[in-house]
C-alpha cells in the first residue's frame, strides 16, 4: 500500500525542504513563511552595534561641543567664540544660541562621572571642583553663515549627564 503524499500542494519536482514552494493555482514560486532566526539575529546585532556607536558618538559630540583645552588662542574673547563656534560646526545650519567651552584636561571632565562628582539624579553629576569656561551667546540679527557671538568668561562648577562613565551632556545650570 502506497503512502499518501504529505505535501500534496507541492509539485513533484520540489521537495518539502526546498527553499521555494510553488503555488499550485498560479504556478508561481513563493518564499517559505515562518520564523527567520538568522534574520532576527542579524537585526538584533545591528541594533546593538548602533546603540554602541550612538553612545560613543555622544561622548565625541560632547568633546566637540564643549572641550577646548588648552584654550584656543584668539585676539579677544568675542573672536574666540566666533572662531570656535564655526570651527566646531555649531553654525552650519543655524546659529546655536548658546554653547559653553570647558578649559580643563579631558581626564578631569571624565572624573566627574566617577569620583570627581556628586550624584544629583538619574545620570546627572555636579563637579566637585570649578572649571574655567567660556560661554558663547549669539548676538541679535545673526544668521547661518554669519553667526556672531559675545563671550562670558567664568570659573564655575558644572553639571554633566554621564553614560557609561563618560560625560555626554553639559547642563547650563551653573554657567555664566
Amino acid at each position: 500500500m502506497e503512502e499518501a503524499d504529505p505535501h500534496p500542494a507541492l509539485s513533484p519536482s520540489i521537495s518539502p525542504l526546498a527553499p521555494l514552494q510553488v503555488d499550485p493555482v498560479t504556478d508561481a514560486a513563493m518564499a517559505l513563511r515562518g520564523p527567520r532566526p538568522l534574520l532576527f539575529l542579524t537585526l538584533i546585532l545591528l541594533a546593538a552595534g548602533l546603540a554602541q556607536l550612538s553612545e560613543g558618538a555622544s561622548y565625541r559630540q560632547f568633546v566637540t561641543q564643549h572641550f577646548d583645552n588648552p584654550k584656543t588662542s584668539a585676539a579677544n574673547d568675542r573672536l574666540y567664540c566666533n572662531l570656535l563656534m564655526q570651527r566646531r560646526g555649531l553654525t552650519r545650519f543655524f546659529c546655536k544660541r548658546r554653547n559653553t567651552f570647558i578649559h580643563a584636561p579631558a581626564g578631569q571632565l571624565q572624573a566627574i562621572c566617577a569620583h570627581g562628582g556628586t550624584h544629583v539624579s538619574l545620570n546627572l553629576y555636579d563637579s566637585l571642583e570649578s572649571f574655567n569656561v567660556t560661554t558663547c551667546r549669539v548676538l541679535p540679527r545673526s544668521r547661518p553663515g554669519n553667526c556672531r557671538y559675545r563671550a562670558a568668561i567664568g570659573n564655575t562648577k558644572i553639571r554633566v549627564a554621564c553614560v557609561k562613565g563618560l560625560p555626554v551632556h553639559l547642563e547650563p545650570t551653573y554657567l555664566p
